[in-house]
């Protein structure tokens, strides 16, 4: 039986129980407390905890995609350790319980997919009696296993939900054993596998450890199809089933290895195979690699299992792909094959971009780890584990591991000590002036926001505060914060900014230049224009409107951005920041690579659709979950209230936001991108402008192509191709000028050959060339050795680049006999360092740069020392 049609009998037999089918969730989940999903329940955890009413269903059973990375160094060792893996599960939220829990389990196993009965055991909690009674319908006395708190007892924390648990086992027969005479149910040895778990959630305890029965009890199991299926499939391991052994028999055939004949081999195609199953359905639920959070763990997946691919002898990047192979055994997912081609591309630049890192960070270890070794030292400092981190980018997992492998442990104390302290350095850095914290708003109730609806409301004055003391009343020239019960003033916060407006009041007026919120309170910044205003008197709040509306429009053309994005890049593309102004916004998102210009031109062209089909905006209130459900787009990282605001525009767009907005797109007018960028490694920038700005922006610069047109003596239609005329014009001058400079050179050799001086037998030539590039040089030294037949050139240059920097350029050549008494690439290094540069090369050739021309006759007048040190050294 393929892993397919076990979980497509699993969850046809709970459907025939009424249970209400839930297709897997994202692994990102919206619990904010955990990173990943990481077991069958967590995507059911607000309802198990009473956060949801009413309740969608009772019954519930779904095949879940879960990521665990807590024990990463096993994974690949044993036969049922993953990162990556599907857990089977059926729930009840106060609906059945123990006996049909318990009775449907085993009808599952020995009836729908015919485990033989000889080969189950069950453990229960040793206090469950009634688990037991239970069982006994079915299973022998003696084939069940009382355990204590520490196996089958299940606990959400130290206080809370709880209750015993019940565990079918799987006989894998003594083969598989110890072999000591008290192995059973509950060795750590293979013999006997969990197989599935049910929970019984029934007690709630208290502080004091008490037990207090639940008023609905709940019903919570799991099974690993990855398990199930390898017992079905009749395998030794997990890694053996159809769910995994594809992936590892084209990494073997990759690598030429056969699987199954070499154990360490063995072990690595594994970790391999079982790293790209989590990376593949990672990246399709929109994580890329980055450094926080679930970003990192992907990136520390790619990397081990690139590390591991090295062991086989797969120096290049590889996993790419390996990707397609994923998809084909979750050929039941079409998500995943959509995704296929935007998974492997981003595998591929994540390889790319680490091969240079380790090819760097591995010689530098190599060194260290060597060095300890000749001093006899067992333990790798943390100062030189953090060097390895901070300057060459290479990662602490991998140096643990490295330095493992070769016998050493790593002082990981003293590296985060050296974390801590640049940690500190940088925050004092940043601290150029000290700033005093403000004194906490403390008021009982909430300001009332009527924004959404009204632009102006009478309101009360709850509180006015001058230089952060509570005041009575405040008068002309004061600058004040105020606290009103009600406001149409939107506090800045969810990336938009703060209204401004006025309040006035009988005879006095104030200009309100800012609003945020402080707990449930809105605080009005204001400066006081004339009169006196008192606690508790009646004022009108007014928002300056024009801008209201401008900052809706960039607000709206914000979500109309992320799905444009989406459809043109592909569904990974998260915000992960932004800002909605007056004049502009600004949209952070997760993409690995700058956007072309192809893609920046079709984005732009779907927003301005969508303006000019000017679609309704509409808000509703619902539930997280109703809203994650209906599709709407969420910020995981976000803690949302118990009812969210969904902003829905047309078919096109939907998100959860508790932001202003228009009516409808059309009032946005136009929408004109002004610049993309990156800002973090996996996190691109898009600046942009609407409505009058937008407008002005297009009028800037059709009076630039204008004022072009007259300087080129062109029309603006032609602009294009008079500028290719003139740069082929520059490139034909340039290419005469560089040959010309070449006749020079040629007439200058015989002098050059003449001057050559003795250094230890060798004939040495030292010169500067002005003005000449690098290829030129290069090619002034080949005429020059050729000339000399054997020596040494050393040719230096300086020359002001069309952006007025000064820019040095040096050239090292040696003739072939001379190799092994000079390097030309730890010359120029020297020389190189004294002009502001770097450089190398090799033995017979090498160039650098530099960015102070003044400094290169000093560097010429140290060639002879640092010649005779090459050559004395034999180095």
């Amino acid at each position: 039986m393929t892993g397919t049609e076990i979980r497509t009998k699993f969850l046809n037999y709970f459907k025939s129980l009424e249970h209400t089918i839930k297709p897997s969730a994202s692994l990102v989940p919206t619990d904010p407390t955990i990173l990943f999903t990481i077991a069958g329940m967590v995507p059911f955890k607000p309802i198990f905890l009473g956060e949801v009413t009413p309740l969608p269903f009772t019954r519930a059973a779904s095949c879940q995609r879960c990521i665990r990375t807590n024990d990463l160094e096993n994974v690949g060792k044993t036969a049922r350790h993953h990162t990556f893996f599907e857990m089977l599960g059926n729930f009840s939220f106060g609906d059945y319980f123990k006996e049909e829990a318990i009775a449907w389990a085993w009808e599952f196993l020995v009836k729908i997919v015919g485990l033989p009965i000889d080969r189950l055991w069950v453990s229960v909690y040793e206090k469950d009696d009634e688990a037991e009674g239970l069982w006994r319908k079915f299973v022998k006395p003696e084939r069940i296993v009382r355990l204590g708190e520490k196996d089958n007892f299940w606990k959400m924390g130290e206080t809370g939900p709880c209750g015993p648990c019940s565990e079918i086992l799987y006989d894998q027969g003594e083969e598989a054993g110890c072999g000591k005479p008290d192995c059973g149910v509950g060795c750590s040895c293979d013999r006997y596998m969990e197989l599935w778990n049910l929970v019984f959630t029934q007690f709630d305890r208290a502080q004091d450890g008490s037990l207090s029965p639940l008023p609905k009890k709940n019903i919570d199991t799991g099974m690993g199809l990855e398990r199930l299926a390898a017992v079905m499939q009749g395998v030794k391991t997990n890694f053996d089933t159809d769910l995994v052994k594809p992936i590892i028999d084209y990494v073997a055939q990759m690598t030429k290895f056969t699987y199954g004949t070499d154990l360490s081999k063995d072990v690595a195609l594994r970790v391999i195979a079982d790293h790209l199953r989590g990376i593949t359905y990672l990246i399709a639920d929109g994580v890329i690699p980055s450094n926080e959070a679930r970003g990192y763990v992907l990136r520390a997946l790619i990397r081990r299992a690139m590390r591991t691919g090295r062991k086989l002898g797969l120096d290049e990047s590889f996993l790419f792909q390996v990707v397609p192979t994923v998809v084909k055994i979750f050929n039941n997912d079409s998500n995943l094959g959509q995704e296929r081609d935007h998974i492997s591309r981003i595998v591929k630049l994540e390889e790319d971009r680490f091969m240079g890192t380790l090819d760097r960070g591995l010689i530098i270890l190599e060194d260290i780890i060597n060095e300890y070794k000749r001093k006899s030292q067992g333990k790798i400092c943390g100062t030189d584990i953090f060097k390895l981190y901070d300057t060459y980018g290479f990662p602490v997992d991998v140096t643990q591991e490295i330095a493992f492998e070769s016998g050493l442990k790593i002082d990981m104390d003293g590296f985060k000590e050296e974390m801590e302290n640049q940690r500190k350095q940088a925050r004092l850095a940043g601290r150029f002036f000290r700033v005093e914290e403000e004194k906490e708003v403390r008021l009982e109730g909430e300001t009332k926001f009527v924004g959404y609806e009204l632009s102006k409301v009478k309101a009360r004055v709850l509180m006015l505060r001058k230089d952060k003391n509570e005041v009575e009343q405040v008068t002309a020239g004061d600058e004040v914060e105020i606290v009103l019960d009600g406001t149409p003033f939107y506090a800045e916060s969810g990336g938009q900014t703060s209204d401004t407006g006025f309040i006035k009041g009988d005879d006095v007026e104030l200009v309100v230049t800012g609003a945020k919120w402080s707990d449930k309170v809105i605080l009005h910044q204001a400066k006081v224009q004339k009169g006196e205003l008192k606690l508790k008197c009646e004022v009108e709040a007014e928002i300056d409107l024009p801008r209201r509306v401008s900052i809706a429009a960039n607000h709206t053309a914000t979500h109309l951005l992320q799905a444009a994005l989406r459809q043109v890049l592909g569904s990974h593309v998260k915000q992960s920041g932004s800002f909605v102004g007056e004049d502009y916004l600004r949209f952070d998102f997760t993409h690995l690579e700058a956007m072309k210009e192809r893609e920046l031109r079709r984005v732009e062209e779907i927003v301005n659709e969508k303006i000019r089909e000017n679609l309704p905006v509409t808000t509703s209130e619902t539930t997280l979950e109703e809203a994650i459900a209906s599709g709407a787009m969420a910020l995981f990282e976000e803690e949302y209230g118990e009812r969210v605001r969904a902003v829905k525009i047309g078919d096109f767009s939907l998100e959860l936001c508790g932001g202003t907005h228009l009516k409808a797109t059309g009032e946005t007018g136009l929408f004109k991108l002004l610049n993309e960028s990156g800002i973090a490694a996996g996190t691109r920038r898009i600046e942009a402008i609407t409505g009058e700005a937008a407008y002005q922006h297009v009028c800037r610069q059709e009076e630039q192509v204008s004022q072009l047109a007259n300087l080129l003596k062109t029309s603006p239609r032609e602009i294009t191709q008079r500028v290719e005329r003139l740069l082929q014009g520059m490139k034909e001058q340039e290419k005469e000028l560089a040959q010309l400079k070449s006749r020079m050179v040629s007439y200058q050799i015989p002098e050059l050959v003449k001057d050559a001086v003795m250094v230890e037998g060798i004939k040495t030539v030292a010169r500067e060339l002005p003005g000449m590039d690098a290829n030129a040089l290069r090619h002034a030294a080949d005429l020059i050795l050729t000339a000399l037949k054997s020596g040494v050139v050393v040719l230096a240059s300086s020359l002001r680049l069309a952006s007025s920097e000064n820019k040095v350029f040096w050239v090292v050549k040696v003739s072939q006999d001379l190799t092994d008494r000079v390097h030309a690439g730890k010359l120029i290094n020297e020389l190189a360092k004294i002009t502001g540069g770097g450089g190398g090369g090799r033995a017979d050739f090498a160039q650098a740069g530099g960015t102070l021309p003044d400094k290169i006759n000093e560097a010429m007048s140290k060639i002879i020392n640092y010649q005779l040190t090459i050559i004395n050294c034999n180095c």
